[in-house]
């Protein structure tokens, strides 16, 4: 409705301006050389309106065509990127399709039709690495690591790539690297977390954990490991308050109170600890000053009062009253022990020992990692299975690593 007013209204100023010029009175008079023209000035206006019709026609068909080499190249390099991009979109599907050499061929026609730009580079060096070539990866990963915007990606894959060679001097450069490309990155965080743990350097994976468990595992190792006592006993009493039922924590931290003179707070840790979470690791550590199988045992009485009835307290008394010539006691606390759910072969084993029997050969307890569940016989802040930090956990009844 709107155009159709808007047209009868355009329509009729026409009208209204043809009516006017055609009742112009008057004549134009035009001479050159011996030619006159004589018209009506509605005429000659006419005749005029169409030579500057003329003209800007043919200006315009002028700027065409001096614009059309422009206009063609720019249309060429639109399909160029059209096809380009369609290259990209193709390469990433067979990245994630596993297709090695469908991915390395579109990377190819992506790189013809736009060159070096970023997601080529990020495709030529994804597609090299999935076909193994590892030289143009690396190549193609260094060329996009010194792009602004994704140099991140770039520093990443040569992580990657000298994590697989086994350089972790070069690595940990390109961890800074990434971290310095995108701060706070949990990829990065990881895999210097995991640079850490292979070259053992307990303080720098420390800064790079907030895991309970991960915390109390690499404190404990980095008490164990350090040489100045202060920084050992602040290790450990970080071990600790990350996890107060860690046996290796617990002694670890006893050790670093003994090394500093302070025997009675050691002593309190390990009857603390064995509150807490009764250990053989603990037991071995309260009863090692003594020498004397008698004082052991009585050593043990005490131990063992601070988690009466348990079958690790009933253990450790069974086993210091069959190193002390104490028969009867042996016998009753080994029972005690199979009553209170002992299920390992530690108490059957006291019992054959009181009957001048071999010991019984059943299953013993183990360090069993919680992430692999591969049983270890010894403690270790990492998994030897599956290298992963803070997984052992105390199992009895586990068979034997």
């Amino acid at each position: 409705m709107l155009r159709a007013v808007k047209f009868i209204l355009i329509a009729a100023v026409f009208l209204v301006l043809a009516w006017w010029i055609g009742g112009l009175p008057g004549n134009v008079t035009a001479q050159s050389g011996g030619y006159t023209v004589e018209t009506s000035v509605p005429a000659a206006i006419l005749v005029l309106f169409l030579i500057a019709l003329l003209l800007t026609v043919l200006l315009r068909v002028l700027g065409g065509l001096r614009a059309a080499p422009g206009g063609l190249s720019a249309w060429r390099g639109g399909r160029r990127q059209k096809l380009g991009e369609v290259a990209i979109q193709r390469g990433l599907v067979a990245l994630a399709a596993g297709d090695a050499t469908g991915a390395w061929a579109e990377a190819g026609r992506a790189h013809k039709l736009l060159g070096d730009t970023p997601l080529v580079l990020l495709l030529t060096a994804e597609a090299a690495r999935l076909s193994g070539k590892t030289e143009q990866a690396q190549a193609a990963f260094k060329q996009l690591s010194q792009q602004e915007e994704m140099g991140f990606l770039g520093h990443r894959g040569l992580l990657r790539h000298q994590l697989e060679q086994g350089d972790h001097a070069a690595a940990q450069a390109h961890a800074q690297a990434a971290e310095s490309a995108y701060p706070g990155s949990a990829w990065v965080r990881g895999k210097r977390l995991e640079l850490a743990l292979r070259q053992q350097d307990w303080r720098a994976a420390l800064g790079l954990t907030r895991v309970p468990a991960e915390v109390a595992a690499l404190a404990t190792a980095a008490a164990r490991t350090s040489t100045d006592k202060h920084q050992a006993l602040a290790y450990a009493k970080q071990a600790v308050k990350a996890d107060g039922t860690l046996a290796p924590a617990v002694v670890a931290l006893a050790q670093a109170l003994t090394d500093a003179d302070k025997l009675r707070a050691a002593k309190k840790t390990l009857a603390a600890g064995w509150a807490a979470a009764p250990n053989p690791l603990i037991a071995q550590a309260y009863l090692a000053p003594l020498t004397a199988p008698i004082e052991r045992a009585q050593a043990a009485g005490d131990l063992a009062a601070e988690k009466p009835g348990d079958a690790e307290s009933e253990l450790v008394l069974a086993q210091t009253s069959l190193q002390a010539a104490l028969p009867a006691e042996a016998r009753r606390h080994a029972q005690a022990a199979i009553a209170a759910g002992a299920t390992d072969a530690r108490a059957a084993d006291v019992l054959a020992a009181l009957e001048g029997n071999p010991p019984t050969g059943g299953a013993k307890p183990a360090w069993v990692c919680a992430a692999c569940h591969t049983p270890q016989a010894d403690w270790a802040p990492i998994c030897p299975a599956c290298h992963k930090p803070g997984t052992l956990a105390w199992h009895t009844g586990a068979p034997a690593a």
